[in-house]
C-alpha cells in the first residue's frame, strides 16, 4: 500500500471497519429485538429519519472540504457554513415535525441537533483524513456504532425509555467524534496554504448542494409515503435495511476512499474496476434494474416479517450505489469535473421529482419509490460519470 499509509495501518483500518460493520448490524438487531416491527418502532424510525435526511447535506460539505484541501479555512467561511448547517437542520426538522404521526418534541429537537452535528463532522473529517494521522482519525470515524451498541445494552425500564435513548445516542456519537478530532488536530502541524474565503468555499459546495437537495427530497417523499400509506412495520423494515447498507458503505467503501484520498488529490487515478463498477456492461445493469422493478411491483409484503419488498430492492441496488459513490468521489477529488457534477445534480433532482410523483399515485406499490432512488438512479448515474475527458473542468467561474 502506497500514498503515505503504511500497510499495517491500513490493515488495522480494515479490521476496525469490519468490527464497526458487525456492531452496526447488531445495533439494528438490538432495536428490532426490543421494539419489534410496529407503530412504536415506526415512530422511532421517523425521528431518526430527521437525522438521516439532514445528514444527506453532508455530502456537498464533504466534497467541498476535499476541494479546499491544502488551504486554510477563514473565520468568515466557518461562520457562513455554521449558519448554513443550522438552516438545513431547522428546515428539515420542521418539515418532518409537520408530517406523519406526532412525535415527542424532545425527540424532534434532539434528532435535528444530531443531524446538524453530523453535517459539521462531514466537513471536518476529510480534512483530518488528508492531514493524518490516518489510523487514529479512521478509528474516530467508525466510533459511533461502538458507542450506540454500548448504550443499547444498558437496561431500560420501558420501551419508551429505550427508544428515547436511541435518539440521544445518535446525537452523542457525532459530538464525541468532533471532540476527539479536535484533540487529534492538536497533535498535527498547522495547515499550510492561503486562506479560503466565503466565495471560495461556497462555490464548489453550491454545485454539490443541488444534488444533495434532491437526495433530501427523495428521502422525505419515501419516508412520508411509507409512514402514511404503508402497513405497520413497513417504515421500520425499510429504514433498518437502509441503515444496514449505509453502515456497510460507511465502514468499507469509505475506508477504501479514505485510503485513496491522498493519491487522488495528487492526480494519481488507480481505482479497481471491481470496486467502482467499470466492469459492468449495459446489459447486466439493465438486468439488475428489471429485477428490482419486478420485486417492487410483484413481491408481496408479509406483515410481521423482514421480507419487505423495499428492503429487497435496497439489497439489489446496493452494489450500484456503492460503485457510483467510489467513481464519483474519485472524479471529484482528482479533477472536480463541472459537467459531471451538473449531470449528477440533475439526476438527483429528476429522481426526487419522479419519487414525489410516484408517491402521489396510489395505484403504484410503495416499493417503486426505493426502486427509483436506489436502483434506477445509480444505474443512470454510472453512465453519467463516464464522461468524456473534454468535460473535465475546474469548479471555478467561467470567464
Amino acid at each position: 500500500m502506497t500514498g503515505g499509509i503504511r500497510p499495517t495501518a491500513y490493515q488495522a483500518a480494515v479490521v476496525l471497519s469490519g468490527v464497526a460493520a458487525v456492531l452496526g448490524l447488531g445495533r439494528e438487531l438490538l432495536v428490532l429485538r426490543r421494539l419489534g416491527l410496529g407503530e412504536g418502532n415506526d415512530a422511532l424510525q421517523l425521528a431518526l429519519s430527521i437525522v438521516y435526511t439532514v445528514a444527506l447535506f453532508g455530502e456537498p460539505l464533504r466534497l467541498g472540504s476535499l476541494n479546499l484541501l491544502g488551504r486554510r479555512i477563514g473565520g468568515a467561511l466557518s461562520a457562513t457554513l455554521g449558519l448554513l448547517v443550522a438552516a438545513v437542520a431547522v428546515v428539515t426538522t420542521l418539515s418532518y415535525a409537520g408530517s406523519g404521526p406526532g412525535l415527542p418534541r424532545e425527540w424532534v429537537i434532539v434528532a435535528g441537533a444530531a443531524g446538524a452535528a453530523n453535517l459539521i463532522l462531514a466537513w471536518a473529517l476529510p480534512r483530518s483524513l488528508r492531514a493524518g494521522p490516518f489510523l487514529p482519525v479512521h478509528a474516530v470515524s467508525v466510533l459511533p456504532n461502538v458507542l450506540i451498541v454500548a448504550g443499547l445494552l444498558l437496561p431500560a425500564e420501558s420501551d419508551a425509555v429505550f427508544a428515547g435513548r436511541v435518539v440521544y445516542l445518535f446525537l452523542a456519537a457525532p459530538v464525541l467524534q468532533l471532540g476527539l478530532l479536535a484533540l487529534l488536530r492538536g497533535t498535527r502541524e498547522p495547515e499550510a496554504g492561503d486562506v479560503a474565503g466565503v466565495a471560495d468555499g461556497l462555490r464548489p459546495i453550491g454545485w454539490h448542494a443541488v444534488g444533495a437537495a434532491g437526495s433530501m427530497a427523495t428521502q422525505f417523499f419515501i419516508r412520508s409515503a411509507v409512514i402514511a400509506g404503508g402497513p405497520a412495520g413497513a417504515l421500520t423494515a425499510f429504514t433498518v435495511a437502509l441503515r444496514a447498507t449505509e453502515t456497510l458503505r460507511a465502514v468499507f467503501v469509505d475506508t477504501y476512499i479514505a485510503s485513496k484520498i491522498r493519491r487522488w488529490s495528487e492526480g494519481k487515478r488507480e481505482t479497481s474496476a471491481l470496486v467502482d463498477g467499470r466492469w459492468l456492461h449495459g446489459g447486466l445493469i439493465a438486468l439488475v434494474v428489471a429485477a428490482g422493478l419486478g420485486v417492487a411491483l410483484f413481491w408481496p409484503w408479509a406483515p410481521g416479517t423482514y421480507a419487505d419488498p423495499s428492503a429487497v430492492v435496497l439489497v439489489l441496488g446496493l452494489y450500484l450505489v456503492l460503485a457510483l459513490r467510489v467513481r464519483y468521489q474519485e472524479r471529484n477529488v482528482s479533477a472536480q469535473p463541472l459537467q459531471v457534477v451538473r449531470r449528477i445534480a440533475g439526476l438527483e433532482a429528476g429522481a426526487a421529482a419522479a419519487v414525489g410523483l410516484a408517491a402521489a399515485l396510489p395505484v403504484l406499490p410503495l416499493a417503486v419509490l426505493p426502486w427509483l432512488a436506489y436502483v434506477l438512479k445509480p444505474a443512470i448515474g454510472l453512465r453519467l460519470v463516464a464522461a468524456r475527458e473534454a468535460d473535465v473542468r475546474e469548479l471555478v467561474p467561467e470567464d
